[in-house]
């Protein structure tokens, strides 16, 4: 077939509006076919001539057709009715066509007669095809509809305006649905919706893991899990593999489907929480709403990462939750009837590079069991609540955890070429967990055994679904301090704004006893009695009454324990605050009613 007339007037064989296409084509284009021996206009002409009825008379008369020798009727009618023929010619289009057609020799071929077609619905959730696989996963998608209301840390007797913001989230076994914590931290309502359809449902919310942004839904309605399949969660991807993320990202209101692969798998800082864990990062486009959604293995409907974060600073970055961690949570709540959080050793450490320190903690000459490496790295810091000097102190060398040796680097073997953060082997243990840790003490190498726990900071990361703590005496704001509060009176760049007592008290990191807690000075309340006092603000308070103030509720405690005529509230940088403790005591009332201020001091108090 040499021209596209040609090739349009055998596509009719299957198209009759190509026909049409292919015959107002200049006769020069037919008549050059011709020429070379090729005889299919024809048979075209006779095959859909009957079809085209009145329509045929509307095609220009062209006299070179009429040299060219008919079809016989009978093979029309075997062709048109499915009747058997030579084996079929692939034009690189991708149509079939008989050869018998180019053929006049051909024996006609008898008349079949056809059954009716019956269709059967496909169970898309049975089959095994990679496509239907992905499409079973995205019935299983569904939007998350939340109002919140976030607590105001700076002004803690207030609450922020109720905002209402959507995500996603998939149903898993047990009839939950997992999505992101922060689609649903601080809620006040949640509905869910389903791919497909219409009606939302109230969801109840069972559980929710802030350190790994996880949270756990459902719904009491037996109508919603109609017809429902629980998607399934697979291995930790690879690099470089293909993945697909499914959720109801903003721009529209339909299921949103986006493709990219697997960049990264590293340990790194999850925003909400602060906490560090295994995160993959992939190339596929996350925008606000994809959190909670699916990422979904390219080749099956196995889950192999939530979709939770991306970057502002980058495009193309985005970063899912990867199954390992689902799973942790998943077990943590099935262990314990209750979510209990990630753990950690409790220390800070520093890497052992330098060849000075690696003289000075002796790590090239010391005895080292079998297995172990010459490297780890240096403790800096210890969580007291949790170690005596009989396990790990400051001055250690960490050299392995249940027998894996640490680089100097801090990171440990992980698959093939790869390599983590040594707190990833520690955050895949429970709650009270046994760990054993091999020590460079003194230059001798011991062995300790750590029982493992959640983390106790001294400025908490974050707080959520929980109302802020707040004390008033006298027109004096006290709060304890958090990430929160920083956030909500300095803003995101509050490492540049805040005073370097608050900042250094978060370079502190743990508790030296259990329970403390910075009690910030937040701000003075416009009155007669702090008269004087203007632009004390935001400043540790440290004692009172020369008694040190462990924590907000200490505070309290000591105040309705005074008897002094005098309180007097020491604060950082030597500055101190001296009230008479009647008129203090007297003046609160009046001063919380001019600032509408409900009660002195927070319910939780």
């Amino acid at each position: 077939l040499t021209c596209p007339g040609d090739f349009a007037a055998i596509h009719a064989l299957h198209a009759p509006r190509a026909l049409l296409c292919g015959l107002m084509a200049p006769p020069s284009r037919f008549q050059h076919a011709l020429e070379r021996g090729i005889a299919v206009t024809v048979v075209v002409l006779a095959v859909l001539t009957p079809a085209l009825g009145g329509v045929s008379s509307s095609i220009p008369s062209l006299p070179f057709l009429k040299a060219t020798p008919a079809v016989p009727p009978s093979r029309t009618r075997a062709l048109l009715r499915g009747g058997r023929s030579s084996p079929p010619l692939r034009l690189r289009g991708g149509h079939d066509i008989p050869s018998d057609v180019l053929d006049d020799s051909a024996t006609p071929a008898p008349a079949v007669e056809h059954l009716p077609v019956v269709h059967h619905p496909v169970n898309i959730f049975a089959t095994s095809s990679p496509a239907a696989a992905l499409q079973a996963g995205f019935a299983s998608v569904v939007k998350v509809f939340a109002w919140t209301t976030e607590p105001h840390f700076s002004q803690p007797w207030q609450m922020r305006r109720q905002r209402h913001g959507t995500g996603s989230g998939f149903i898993i076994e047990g009839r939950r649905i997992l999505t992101n914590a922060h689609n649903i931290a601080n809620q006040n309502w949640v509905l869910v919706q389903r791919h497909g359809i219409p009606r939302k449902y109230p969801a109840k919310v069972l559980a929710v893991g802030h350190e790994c942004d996880l949270a756990l839904l459902s719904v009491e309605e037996d109508e919603f899990w109609d017809g429902t399949c629980a998607l399934e969660f697979g291995a930790v991807p690879e690099l470089q593999q293909s993945l697909v993320v499914v959720g109801f990202p903003t721009g529209g209101d339909n299921l949103c489907v986006t493709a990219g692969v697997v960049s990264r798998v590293d340990v790194h800082e999850y925003a909400h929480s602060g906490f560090s864990l295994l995160c993959v990062q992939i190339d596929a486009a996350l925008n606000s709403g994809n959190s909670g959604g699916p990422a979904l293995n390219a080749e099956s409907n196995q889950v192999i990462g939530v979709a939770f974060q991306g970057r502002e600073d980058a495009e193309n970055v985005g970063f899912i939750i990867p199954s390992s961690v689902v799973n942790h949570f998943l077990q943590d709540i099935s262990r314990n009837g209750i979510y209990t959080g990630f753990v950690t050793l409790g220390i800070t450490w520093a890497p052992l590079e330098n060849k000075s320190l690696r003289k000075h903690v002796g790590v090239d000459v010391c005895e080292l069991p079998e297995g172990c490496k010459r490297s780890g790295v240096v403790v800096c810091k210890v969580d007291n609540t949790r170690h005596t000097d009989d396990t790990l102190r400051t001055g250690d060398t960490l050299i392995a955890v249940d027998g894996v040796s640490i680089a100097d680097d801090g990171t440990i073997p992980f698959r093939e070429m790869e390599r983590l953060a040594f707190s990833h082997l520690v955050s895949q243990k429970f709650l009270k967990d046994i760990c054993d840790v091999t020590v460079l003490r003194d230059g001798k190498v011991i062995h300790r055994q750590v029982t493992l726990a959640s983390p106790r900071y001294l400025v908490p990361e974050c707080v959520y679904d929980t109302s802020p703590r707040y004390l008033i005496v006298g027109g004096i704001v006290f709060v304890p301090l958090t990430l929160n509060y920083m956030l909500h009176e300095f803003g995101k760049r509050y490492y540049e704004k805040a005073p370097n007592a608050l900042l250094g008290a978060m370079d502190d990191r743990f508790q030296s006893v259990a329970g403390e807690e910075v009690v910030v000075l937040s701000q003075m309340l416009a009155s007669e009695i702090c008269s004087g006092y203007d632009g004390i603000r935001n400043l540790r308070l440290e004692t009172l009454n020369g008694e040190r103030v462990r924590n907000l509720s200490h505070l309290r405690e000591l105040v309705d324990a005074c008897c002094d005529a005098f309180l007097v509230f020491g604060l950082s940088q030597t500055q101190r605050v001296v009230l008479s403790r009647e008129e203090a005591l007297e003046a609160t009332p009046t001063i919380l009613l001019q600032h509408s201020i409900a009660k002195s001091r927070s319910e939780l108090l």
